[in-house]
């Protein structure tokens, strides 16, 4: 197993192709996808390096995945009104602040 740095955990993002950020599932779907394209059993491309290719993907992935799953999150009331603001893209009450039914 690599050890865990910050180069390592950015090299590994870079093999998958995040750049800024992702989701746990984004991670996976990427594994997966990668998987697919790289596993020596139906890879297209020369076996030996498909094998070094899917071992570096396992790698990367076994590495992302205890990064994200020991990341702290806080469940602080103005964290998680920022966190939602984000994955909604905008804040909800900017949007709906003078609708009768929300304001």
């Amino acid at each position: 197993m690599t050890a865990i740095s910050a180069t390592s955990i950015r090299e590994a993002a870079l093999l998958f192709g995040i750049t800024d950020n992702a989701s746990l599932n984004e991670i996976k779907r990427r594994y997966r996808e990668y998987s697919k394209e790289w596993h020596p059993d139906v890879s297209d491309n020369d076996a030996q390096e498909a094998h070094i290719m899917f071992i570096k993907i396992q790698g990367a992935y076994d590495l992302l995945v205890e990064y994200c799953m020991n990341y702290k999150i806080s469940f602080q009331d103005e964290d998680i009104l920022k966190d939602i603001s984000i994955m909604a893209g905008n804040d909800g009450m900017e949007r709906f602040r003078d609708d009768p039914i929300w304001g």
